[in-house]
């Protein structure tokens, strides 16, 4: 069985990384090594994608956050900030960007200050964003909340031991910790997604509107929650994964061959995505952005959603920040 455990804290997790990167690549599982050493390039909420450009900057599609914007706070985009991005996240009307100086920028909808990064936040390794509010992972494994509490997805467990990455959704979020445990908090409303399964040990973790997705050492995927459209049925002969995503009612997973394989009530194809080989995922409410090897994003979901027609020539940072493109 493929073996994706990721290691310690941050900085020796992202070093655990590379090493395991560098034993897939010789046993052959060349995609599944490309993905180990990829920050988060792209991003999508409900109405507007993210993507990091090879050169660090920022790409931005769909419709403009500020049309969905009228009569609530609004942050502009600061395109001045948004200079050497390693990493971009989406909440529903608002986006975060990590820099390679482990600055978070924010910008969009702010009526829950979830665009309000705070003045004291010490570099970090890592960002999520939930609905309404944001979330950081620092260099030294804290996590800061910021934005909507109302169901206490902003209320950090004081006793939280050092993570190594964060997820939010509407009304929780999730932290994967150093030792490979599931930490949620918050309110599971309207399905048991703060329920972690006992004894869950993970390497990767997705939050979607009402249900959760974890990625176990040996490459198998664990659902829990909502499951009213099948998107916790997770199919038995799924192979060996390294990434996952959680959608609206949809779930993703990325397998070690560099396969897409959907389940749940998608607005595209279940199952394997035909033609297809990607080294990233990323699930909006409806929508799902993919990545080629070459750093080519390909869009899944409605024609005529904005959402689905990538800007023309796009490509995306597909190799670690500060490695050149294409030796990863």
């Amino acid at each position: 069985m493929l073996d994706v455990w990721f290691g310690a804290l941050r900085h020796g997790y992202r070093f655990a990384r590379m090493l395991q990167a560098d034993d897939l690549e010789e046993k052959g599982y060349h995609l599944a090594a490309q993905v180990l050493r990829l920050e988060p390039v792209v991003a999508c909420n409900d109405v507007r994608a993210l993507a990091v450009a090879p050169e660090g900057r920022v790409v931005a599609w769909g419709r403009p956050l500020y049309r969905i914007s009228r009569n609530r706070t609004y942050v502009r985009r600061p395109d001045r900030l948004l200079r050497d991005v390693r990493a971009v996240a989406a909440g529903t009307h608002h986006s975060l960007a990590v820099t390679a100086d482990g600055r978070v920028v924010a910008w969009g909808c702010n009526d829950h200050d979830q665009c309000d990064v705070p003045d004291d936040l010490p570099p970090v390794e890592a960002a999520a964003a939930g609905y309404y509010h944001s979330l950081a992972v620092t260099t030294d494994g804290r996590v800061v909340a910021w934005g909507d509490n109302d169901y206490d997805q902003c209320a950090v467990p004081p006793d939280l031991p050092p993570v190594v990455t964060v997820v939010g959704s509407i009304t929780y979020s999730l932290a994967l910790t150093v030792d490979g445990d599931v930490v949620a908090w918050g309110n599971g409303f309207p399905s048991d997604s703060c329920e972690v399964p006992t004894g869950l040990k993970a390497v990767a973790v997705a939050a979607g509107t009402s249900h959760a997705l974890a990625l176990t050492p040996e490459g198998q995927v664990v659902a829990w929650g909502d499951n009213d459209y099948d998107q916790c049925a997770v199919p038995p002969d799924l192979p060996p994964a390294v990434a996952v995503a959680a959608g609206f009612c949809y779930s993703v997973a990325l397998t070690a061959t560099g396969d897409v394989v959907v389940w749940g009530k998608p607005w595209f194809p279940r199952g394997v995505l035909p033609g297809l080989k990607a080294v990233a995922v990323a699930a909006c409410g409806i929508p799902l952005l993919t990545v080629t090897p070459e750093g080519r994003v390909v869009t899944w979901g409605h024609g005529s959603d904005r959402l689905c027609v990538a800007p023309s020539g796009l490509t995306v940072r597909v190799a670690p920040s500060g490695t050149p493109a294409g030796s990863a």
